[in-house]
């Protein structure tokens, strides 16, 4: 039973309206383990944190984090690079915890 009052109070966390989620883009050291920890509880591939490291060190301005009341509940780390003469980007990670999935967080417009 203590599984559905806990998925229950997720469920009600869940409930926002669009501008209470707040959009971050990777800021550094600080935002690593946040990123870490959603992939590896979300994810099922594990990754090393040299992988974390490659990403958003090269391409910093391309991860970006979703944060609703203070707690991290989304991120999505990208890249891009040349592929004959054009430019191809690639999503690495993108992960939205379970309540708060189907919600628009992935769509943010502001982006």
């Amino acid at each position: 039973m203590e599984m559905a009052t806990s998925d229950a109070e997720a469920e009600k966390e869940a409930e926002f309206g669009a501008s209470e989620i707040e959009y971050a883009s990777y800021g550094g050291e600080h935002h690593l383990p946040l990123i870490m920890s959603l992939v590896d509880h979300e994810l099922s591939e594990p990754y090393s944190i040299f992988t974390y490291r490659y990403f958003v060190y090269l391409w910093p301005q391309l991860s970006f984090l979703a944060f609703h009341r203070g707690k991290c509940v989304g991120t999505v780390v990208c890249k891009m690079g040349e592929h004959r003469s054009t430019y191809r980007g690639y999503i690495a990670m993108l992960v939205v915890i379970k309540p708060y999935r189907g919600k628009g967080i992935g769509s943010c417009p502001n982006l």
